[in-house]
């Protein structure tokens, strides 16, 4: 053998057992993002597709629309729906999942892996397909046909876009016949995929959840009633006077409180909750109960807080009417930081540093703005929570909704002049499902007893949640802004302000006093 030909042959088996080596490796990578799909139950319905390759590869629309087909896919027995639509310019073919176990029940539009391949109507090309992450309208996927036949991918979370034209060296059609797990394994060095696939299996996510039931047993129990609180001797108190919380006072439904109910405000809600926090992680768990006088000490920032001005201000009298002028604008941030530095001081066993507490206020996520000491907008709030809670399986968070807010005027205070003020608290708790919607992202709103509300829409029901819509209206309300030349009422801008508070494994919720 001559060396010429020699070093051929060498070379030959050199690309041959590179290209294994490459191979290799890429199915290796498309089984731990198969591992990673399953895991979270996201279903896949690229048999389906496959199936229907002639449908999606079409270049004119069918002359006769295509009813509904369902699929049962041989390789997990999953149900998937198929079906054609049309607009006046373009035509969809749309590729829903099973929810459920009966053949016949559910298939959501904007459900977990649903597929919507979008193509124009006259020309038959492709345009874009749509791939839901989650159930809900504004979390899913986009692919676009490129004109050097690659593909382009962005990703959206709850309406906000976490990453924005990942190149994807394949081409569109092809991409539309492929499982979903090759999309992850393609673009993994682009898009984190385990903050969007969080393992539900998460012990912390059980105990989010743990928390929520449990509260559950005292909704009937809680009658909202303006300033009124436990205090640190376990009694129904108003945290201004300190006086008891009695029989017959006025609820804010416009009814009166009853025998064996407990009246809480928003923030005295917040604390009986975190309550059951603190006294788990001292080893006590439903037992204790904070002294309210430190929830009402100011935090750490640069911000001056007209609550302590009012404090060092001269004389009882001084001190009176600086509080009516000033009122305290800051004070839901100023509860919900003291009450989240208690508990995680308990937790640790020790004092914080000002780093530590400045770290309990979560702060940028991916695509979301964010301002210290306001916090996200609004319209934010599930794509931030959905990552914190990814990337912190265990916690909720104590809210302090913030605007632009002005007071009702006084005979001491006329002309009021307008603030941004904290106005409202609650605690948001996000959790991953790991029964039978598993994986499915939830958020539960417990806010002065109820904890049957969601902050995210149900893709089977028509109702909207309450808690945005009602938050937005208060603000409206409170902010007093006018009116604009087409007479609607001018909205404020609403920030949510989060502060992490971990839940322990034993929780469990505190006494309730009953009102005198």
């Amino acid at each position: 053998m001559t060396s010429s030909r020699y070093h051929v042959i060498i070379v030959i088996l050199m690309l041959f057992f590179i290209s294994t080596l490459s191979t290799g490796a890429d199915e290796a990578n498309l089984v731990r993002f198969r591992n990673l799909l399953e895991r979270s139950s996201f279903p896949e319905n690229d048999e389906t597709r496959r199936l229907l390759s002639d449908a999606i590869t079409a270049q004119a629309y069918p002359a006769v629309e295509t009813p509904f087909k369902i699929n049962r896919q041989l390789s997990d027995g999953r149900l998937v729906q198929f079906e054609v639509r049309k607009t006046v310019q373009d035509w969809y073919l749309i590729f829903r999942n099973q929810r459920g176990n009966e053949p016949w029940e559910t298939y959501p539009l904007w459900g977990r892996g649903t597929w919507i391949i979008k193509k124009d109507l006259l020309t038959g090309s492709y345009i874009q397909a749509k791939i839901f992450l989650q159930d809900d309208e504004n979390s899913f996927i986009r692919i676009f046909p490129t004109r050097d036949n690659r593909s382009r991918l962005d990703v959206h979370l709850y309406g906000r876009q976490l990453d924005d034209d990942v190149i994807i060296p394949v081409s569109f059609e092809e991409l539309m016949l492929t499982p979903f797990a090759r999309i992850t394994a393609l673009t993994e060095h682009s898009v984190d995929w385990d903050v969007i696939f969080p393992n539900p299996d998460s012990y912390g996510y059980r105990k989010v959840e743990q928390l929520v039931n449990a509260l559950t047993y005292y909704e009937e129990s809680i009658v909202e009633v303006t300033d009124a609180a436990v205090n640190g001797a376990g009694l129904n108190v108003f945290i201004e006077s300190g006086d008891s919380v009695l029989i017959g006072e006025a609820t804010s439904d416009g009814g009166t409180l009853e025998k064996g109910q407990t009246g809480l405000n928003c923030s005295g809600y917040v604390k009986w909750v975190a309550d059951g926090l603190y006294s788990a992680w001292a080893g006590t768990p439903g037992s204790r109960h904070l002294d309210i006088d430190v929830l009402l000490k100011s935090t750490f920032r640069s911000n001056r807080n007209p609550w302590s001005e009012s404090r060092s201000a001269s004389g009882e009298d001084a001190r009176k009417d600086m509080e009516a002028l000033l009122r305290d604008p800051r004070f839901g941030l100023d509860w919900n930081r003291n009450l989240a530095r208690i508990v995680e001081e308990t937790r640790l066993g020790r004092n914080l540093t000002a780093e530590e507490m400045s770290a309990l206020d979560t702060g940028k996520l991916i695509g979301i703005p964010f301002r210290r000491d306001m916090g996200y907008n609004l319209d934010d709030l599930a794509s931030a929570l959905y990552q914190l809670a990814s990337a912190r399986p265990g916690a909720v968070y104590l809210a302090a909704v913030n605007s632009r807010f002005l007071p009702e005027p006084t005979e001491s205070d006329p002309d009021p002049i307008p603030l941004h003020q904290y106005w409202h608290v609650s605690i948001l708790a996000p959790w991953f499902d790991n029964g039978v919607e598993r994986g499915r992202f939830r958020v539960a709103v417990l806010d002065v007893g109820d904890v049957s509300e969601s902050l995210l829409q149900d893709p089977l029901r028509v109702d909207k949640p309450r808690f945005p819509a009602n938050i937005m209206s208060n603000a409206t309300r409170y902010a007093r802004l006018g009116r604009d030349d087409s007479g609607n009422e001018l909205t404020p801008e609403v920030m949510v302000h989060l502060i992490r508070v971990d839940v322990p494994s034993d929780f469990e919720p505190s006494p309730l006093p009953e009102a005198r």
